[in-house]
């Protein structure tokens, strides 16, 4: 079956906005194909051992989506430009996506190249995301900083009062 470019656009936009809308991962697996196995990665553009974040299987596609919307709110998803191979059955999207810790509230910006691998029903094999902005940026490497020790200050004033 050959796929064709405003099919791939289509099914990629879906895709594209189920995520960026914060769909439960049930929506977001139904894009994944059922018949081959799957593969999902997402790492900075720089790394040198990528295959420490490539996991494969419907499960870990789950996993990462849960693990996103169990400690991060992703909000302001842009998409800044996609190019498509209908040959390979691949889209290209560059894009970029606000990260707010649930916990801490603190929030931050990753930019990304999102690259997609559709079978010949249209159903992502591959989804690879890397961060093109600082790696420090990649929400997978993230460190939350917590809140800010508010006893802990509070002690500081009061130990300046004795000084």
């Amino acid at each position: 079956m050959s796929l064709s470019v405003s099919d791939l656009t289509a099914v990629a936009e879906d895709l594209f906005s189920d995520i960026a809308n914060n769909s439960p991962s049930i929506r977001l697996l139904a894009h994944f194909s059922q018949h081959q196995t799957v593969t999902i990665q997402h790492s900075f553009a720089e790394c040198k051992t990528p295959d420490a974040y490539r996991f494969t299987g419907l499960n870990a596609v789950r996993s990462y989506f849960d693990l996103l919307a169990t400690h991060y709110e992703r909000s302001a998803m842009e998409k800044h430009s996609m190019r498509i191979s209908a040959h390979a059955g691949r889209v290209i999207l560059l894009g970029s996506v606000h990260w707010t810790w649930r916990s801490s509230r603190k929030g931050w910006r990753e930019d990304f190249e999102c690259t997609i691998d559709f079978d010949d029903n249209l159903k992502v094999i591959s989804f690879v995301m890397l961060t093109t902005s600082s790696p420090s940026t990649c929400v997978m490497r993230a460190v939350d900083p917590g809140p800010p020790d508010i006893n802990c200050s509070r002690r500081k004033k009061r130990f300046d009062i004795w000084m």
